[in-house]
């Protein structure tokens, strides 16, 4: 069974990324977040190792970083889900993603510490 190192919460955010092979900007939205990654609805193929930069709108701000894409899943009409793990965020962005997600387990009556989220 694998362990994260961050917990991941289910929440909904709008996206953007921009990848290494297709370099135009692609419209997604988060499924779930952590520190270290996200799982993001998308209506365009990624291919797992793929890299790319993603910028998610959490209001007011938005975080940007590079990732990697770990997974791909087919979901129906088209649609698919990949799981992208985070390999650079600025500190300041980092912080911020910290308190968003605390401040949603403590509105959620969970630790922010705690693996409540089990999905990839």
């Amino acid at each position: 069974m694998e362990r994260r190192n961050s917990p991941r919460l289910r929440v909904s955010h709008p996206a953007l990324y921009f990848t290494d092979i297709y370099p135009r900007p692609n419209v997604a939205s988060t499924l779930d977040l952590s520190l270290g990654g996200t799982r993001i609805k998308i209506p365009h193929s990624l291919i797992a190792g793929e890299r790319l930069e993603i910028t998610i709108a959490i209001h007011p701000q938005a975080i940007k970083c590079r990732g990697k894409t770990i997974y791909v899943v087919w979901l129906e009409k088209g649609k698919m889900e990949a799981g992208i793990q985070f390999e650079e965020l600025s500190t300041q962005d980092k912080l911020y993603l910290r308190q968003h997600l605390a401040y949603l387990a403590e509105q959620r009556g969970s630790s922010p510490l705690g693996h409540d989220e089990t999905s990839a």
